[in-house]
């Protein structure tokens, strides 16, 4: 619900100045959210990724195990 700035009784720039840094500090937040969300994201595709190339070392040298021993 936003309010014009005449029904304020503090002086308008102050008023203005109070919600711009409101505003520019919520940016700045959300900006380093973003920053750190795409960090983890990029971190769990480099988890799994290097979790399924070990799943399938394993398994191939398993694999060569089970024929060596035949």
């Amino acid at each position: 619900m936003p309010q014009a700035v005449e029904d304020y009784k503090s002086p308008k720039h102050k008023v203005i100045a109070l919600l711009k840094k409101g505003r520019d500090g919520l940016r700045v937040k959300y900006r380093e959210l973003r920053e750190k969300l795409r960090v983890a994201e990029n971190q769990v595709r480099a988890v799994e990724a290097s979790r399924e190339m070990w799943r399938q070392r394993a398994e191939a040298a398993e694999k060569k195990l089970k024929e060596a021993n035949r």
